[in-house]
């Protein structure tokens, strides 16, 4: 199951693929997106407040930041207690063996919540935490030893070591630590497997399977399909990157032909969202893709998230126009070249000028992220960035700011004292939102004051 807060425009990736791999290993599977049922439940309680969680909270910038706040999540889940108990109910009427959560920061609060709700009625059912929230590099183990409800959790790509985990389970009927995966014995002991190698091949990989699915619950008829794992740059804020180890990516003949058994599946269709990090991590494959699907005569609209690349010029941007590309976002995340070399994000502001320009120019619609308070922002560089907000949003069509969050696995988390950030207190539950400089020069009600005044500058009309 996947819990709030996650996309609303389709159903979760995730859950496709470990569906189509767990039935190709002869498992019962039923999938559950409380996530979108979650937001649909929040649309139909009417308009939106200023506090708590509403169907606002899915908006990715100062307004989903809710969901790092445990006593909000808390709250919604107190206040809602019938709705999350019909959750509770749905899960528990499909009488499975074993249940699974895939789960990511923004999840973190909720799905603990479901899951120890689950567990009180369900005590001998067997609760398997997986997805980003768990890798290695991120909680890993740690949250066996903090939450008792929890049995298991996989702390790396499932795709081999979720269908070995439950094949063993099934002969023998109790948990065993295989490679990837760490479990809690009957008597409490908490024991972790090998690590386990990452998928090269990705081309091996079932396509993903939505049949649990209704797309009419969604915001779009969207499918999600992923081209790539991990990404090729190792950005200072990132922990995803570090979750898949390496960059690696499927060939362009297999994405075509899942596109077109897609199609041929879900015939409404109008839409596809390239699920990678980036999708420009390997620009010939890129390239190879594009060229295939307009000498198919595929007439799909697609679109991905990009890194700036001095690649993205306006003869290969109109390539990808042509093969039916309409919206690219880009993780720009700042104006101040100062700041993109403390993030590490390799490039300077004037590329990313330029390719927010050439993209818009060829008729491609533009997003690009903005990342309000990254250690090291002063208000000189908060001014740049600004300038440069104010230059670039008439190529955009929309403006994505986020506040930095200290996300556990970045490489940020690992050297909080080259980035002069004040002992974190873990205790408090919210510490991903609270962190704070040494000299306070960067707190978390700074980084809000710096947000509205960029939501001000992004959400009146253009000038």
């Amino acid at each position: 199951m996947q819990c709030p807060a996650w996309t609303v425009e389709s159903p979760p990736y995730s859950l496709g693929i470990l569906a189509a791999i767990l039935r190709a290993a002869g498992h019962k599977v039923k999938c559950f997106d409380f996530n979108i049922a979650t937001y649909n439940y929040c649309k139909s309680q009417g308009a939106s407040v200023p506090e708590g969680i509403t169907s606002e909270s899915w908006i990715m910038d100062q307004r989903g930041n809710v969901w790092y706040e445990k006593e909000s999540v808390s709250a919604f889940v107190k206040n809602h207690h019938k709705f999350i108990e019909s959750m509770v109910d749905e899960i528990g009427a499909f009488e499975s063996q074993i249940v699974g959560f895939s789960t990511q920061s923004t999840s973190k609060f909720f799905s603990l919540a479901l899951a120890a709700r689950f567990k009180e009625k369900k005590n001998t059912t067997p609760i398997i935490f997986g997805g980003p929230l768990v890798f290695k590099n991120c909680y890993g183990p740690d949250i066996l030893k903090d939450h008792a409800f929890l049995d298991a959790i996989s702390f790396s790509e499932a795709d081999t070591a979720l269908p070995a985990f439950l094949d063993l389970f099934e002969q023998s009927g109790f948990l065993q630590p295989v490679p990837g995966f760490a479990v809690r014995s009957a008597s409490g002991e908490i024991t972790v497997g090998n690590e386990p190698g990452v998928v090269d091949d990705l081309d091996k990989i079932p396509y993903a399977d939505y049949t649990d699915f209704s797309g009419e619950h969604y915001t779009k008829q969207l499918i999600p399909i992923a081209t790539s794992r991990g990404c090729i740059n190792r950005c200072a804020f990132c922990a995803e990157s570090p979750h898949w180890r390496r960059f690696r990516r499927r060939s362009a003949e297999n994405i075509v032909r899942e596109i077109i058994m897609q199609l041929g599946q879900y015939p409404q269709t109008n839409e596809f969202w390239f699920n990678d990090s980036l999708i420009n991590g390997d620009i010939a494959m890129l390239e190879e893709l594009c060229d295939l699907i307009i000498s198919r005569g595929l007439k799909i609209r697609w679109g991905g998230q990009a890194m700036i690349r001095k690649e993205m010029n306006v003869s290969f941007l109109k390539k990808m126009k042509a093969a039916g590309c309409y919206l690219i976002s880009y993780g720009v995340e700042s104006g101040s070249d100062a700041m993109l070399k403390l993030m590490r994000k390799g490039y300077a502001a004037a590329l990313a000028e330029r390719v927010l320009h050439d993209t818009h120019a060829v008729g491609i619609d533009v997003i690009f992220n903005i990342m309000v308070g990254f250690p090291g922002e002063d208000d000189k560089r908060f001014r740049e960035t600004k300038d440069f907000v104010r230059r670039c949003r008439q190529y955009a069509s929309h403006i994505e700011l986020p506040t930095y969050l200290l996300l556990k696995g970045s490489f940020v988390f690992n050297h909080l004292e080259d980035f002069a950030i004040a002992p974190v207190d873990y205790s408090n539950e919210d510490w991903q939102l609270n962190w704070k400089t040494k000299d306070n020069t960067n707190t978390y009600q700074i980084r809000k004051d710096r947000w509205a005044e960029l939501w001000r500058l992004v959400g009146s009309p253009q000038s």
